[in-house]
């Protein structure tokens, strides 16, 4: 049986919520993305736009998978998302092909057979896992981290604000990884903390999305 109902008791319900605020965030980031890249021509924009998007979905079958549990709509249903993987698996898959192309994006990587091997094994590891939980946080974490090395490595170089606040976002949701392994292992507050964290970084990223776009602007007028 999979961890779905993670966390203090109390939190039940709470979470909910803030799986809402993940799947707004995560929208909004992926159309702003694409009016970003409406606005500059810059291609890689197109690409958070879609990565954004699948993280979205990933949180959205998360949230439906928790509310089936919680409300008790159907016993059945109950019974089948208990026993069998299928529902965290689409929100593991999800979840993995967004921080893939987002990888992708950050190394410019453009052979194709790189792409596809990269795809081919993130899909081999989400049907063939087991001890889904861990293991899933355990590789958001790895991904998560690097790509906040990279922008980290990027914001060194331009020095510029936004950047910073990209890099900033990554290791944000890097950290609350963390956070959700502790909780099995030590203390159920810990995938509270998680959440914070994980929340803070898709409203900072939300945040350096929404100066991208205003500076477009600014940029058109003058």
């Amino acid at each position: 049986m999979i961890l779905l109902l993670n966390g203090p008791y109390w939190f039940r319900g709470i979470d909910a919520l803030f799986g809402l605020i993940y799947i707004l965030v995560t929208l909004l980031i992926a159309a702003m993305s694409y009016k970003a890249y409406k606005m500059t021509e810059e291609k890689k924009y197109v690409y958070f736009a879609a990565a954004f998007g699948l993280m979205s979905l990933s949180f959205i079958v998360y949230s439906l998978i928790n509310l089936a549990l919680t409300t008790h709509i159907s016993n059945t249903l109950s019974n089948i998302l208990t026993n069998f993987d299928y529902g965290f698996l689409l929100h593991m898959l999800f979840m993995f092909a967004a921080l893939t192309l987002l990888l992708v994006v950050t190394l410019k990587i453009e052979q194709k057979k790189v792409i596809i091997l990269l795809f081919t094994l993130m899909l081999l590891f989400t049907a063939f896992s087991y001890q889904y939980y861990l293991k899933f946080h355990i590789v958001s974490f790895l991904l998560l981290f690097f790509l906040g090395h990279q922008f980290y490595t990027n914001y060194l170089e331009k020095k510029n604000f936004n950047a910073k606040l990209v890099f900033v976002s990554f290791y944000l949701l890097a950290c609350a990884q963390v956070f959700f392994l502790a909780m099995v292992y030590f203390n159920p507050i810990f995938y509270v903390v998680g959440n914070i964290l994980q929340l803070l970084g898709f409203v900072i990223l939300f945040y350096m999305f929404v100066r991208v776009l205003n500076y477009g602007r600014e940029k058109r007028k003058a």
